[in-house]
């Protein structure tokens, strides 16, 4: 009769564990699957800032040779951010450095005589392209995918079930900022 108790209790014992680490790795596979929902915002207001980057260029393409250093920067800029694909962080800093080498271009258009004296791309020059350019770099630093994946970091290092959940496959979520 031992031997039937004690393997009822092993198996029951082994059925508890099962059913924690189910639905610690079900849980936080649905937690982690709301964060990466929040991700098509984010690419949505990073093609906005593409857009605005490629602006910029074709008031720079009309003012400037394409060889000219500052528009050559914003090129490359925008070619790494185009192939930052799958990692977050490469993305981010592609897109620091559009945004650092955005600014420096348009104030140096600004300086041309060219641009001053063309009053359409001075408007561009002076007001738009730099108020799109600030306006989608605030709203891609406070994307909700970032809120969303710092928040899902802190509960899954924080809890057993999260502990269980990592040992299981479950990564915390990548954030989208420089490293």
């Amino acid at each position: 009769m031992k031997l039937k108790t004690g393997t009822a209790f092993v198996i029951m014992i082994v059925l508890i564990i099962g059913s924690v680490l189910f639905g610690a790795y079900k849980g936080w596979s649905e937690e982690k699957a709301h964060v990466d929902a929040t991700y098509a915002g984010l690419e949505s207001m990073l093609q906005t800032r593409v857009e605005t980057a490629y602006n910029i260029l074709a008031v720079a393409k009309r003012h400037v040779p394409e060889t000219d250093e500052a528009y050559q920067r914003v090129s490359i800029d925008l070619g790494q951010l185009d192939n930052a694909y799958s990692d977050l962080g490469r993305k981010a800093e592609a897109n620091d450095a559009l945004g650092r080498d955005a600014a420096a271009l348009l104030k140096a258009l600004a300086e041309l005589d060219t641009v001053k004296n063309d009053s359409r791309d001075k408007m561009y020059v002076d007001n738009y392209l730099p108020q799109m350019l600030s306006e989608s770099e605030q709203m891609t630093v406070g994307a909700t995918y970032n809120q969303a994946a710092a928040e899902f970091n802190g509960r899954i290092n924080r809890t057993f079930s999260g502990f269980l959940a990592k040992l299981m496959g479950i990564k915390p979520a990548e954030v989208f900022n420089a490293q």
